[in-house]
């Protein structure tokens, strides 16, 4: 059964909440690769962190502060993937936002990955403040990376060494990708 794509609903936070708390407890873990900088006692998506992601759903863009998100859902409502937008926190770039996503274990390499990518592009693309959509990707996460390329993400820098976890170093990328050009 394919997934279906669904905007995240303020009703159905807690369900995605336990969705990513699932999710984030693969990152680095028994020889998984990182694809978060958190170190592995930190993993897990609760408290202010959690509060934050669902006030922001309920501000409007352009308003600073503002995230859309988007779940993949199986037939019983089963959360397998998301993808979500959020606004650039440093003033004067509200004509760019920051994607994040990830999909359910179970899921990877289904295409969910893509399909979700193209719901939060088409998005972007349909706002008219929209002109790019940024990300940050963990350097060695070759299979996150190849999906950014395909969606025509390109990369705009390297910072190695920026983060230290679970004792080791790890390189960040930065890549953007245009959704207008006027």
């Amino acid at each position: 059964m394919t997934p279906r794509i669904s905007d995240l609903q303020t009703r159905d936070f807690s369900q995605f909440a336990q969705y990513l708390n699932d999710h984030i407890s693969d990152n680095g873990a028994e020889g998984q690769p990182l694809f978060q900088p958190i170190a592995r006692v930190d993993c897990h998506f609760a408290g202010e962190r959690a509060a934050g992601f669902r006030r922001a759903l309920d501000v409007v863009p352009p308003t600073p502060g503002w995230r859309r998100a988007w779940v993949a859902l199986t037939g019983k409502d089963r959360i397998v993937g998301h993808v979500d937008l959020r606004a650039h926190p440093a003033p004067y770039m509200a004509h760019r936002c920051l994607v994040g996503m990830g999909v359910h274990r179970e899921w990877r390499r289904s295409g969910i990955g893509q399909r979700l990518l193209d719901v939060a592009i088409d998005w972007a693309k349909a706002d008219h403040q929209m002109e790019w959509i940024d990300l940050q990707v963990i350097a060695s996460n070759a299979v996150a990376i190849r999906l950014y390329e395909r969606a025509g993400f390109t990369e705009t820098g390297l910072i190695r060494d920026c983060f230290r976890v679970d004792g080791g170093q790890v390189d960040y990328l930065s890549m953007t990708l245009p959704v207008r050009r006027d």
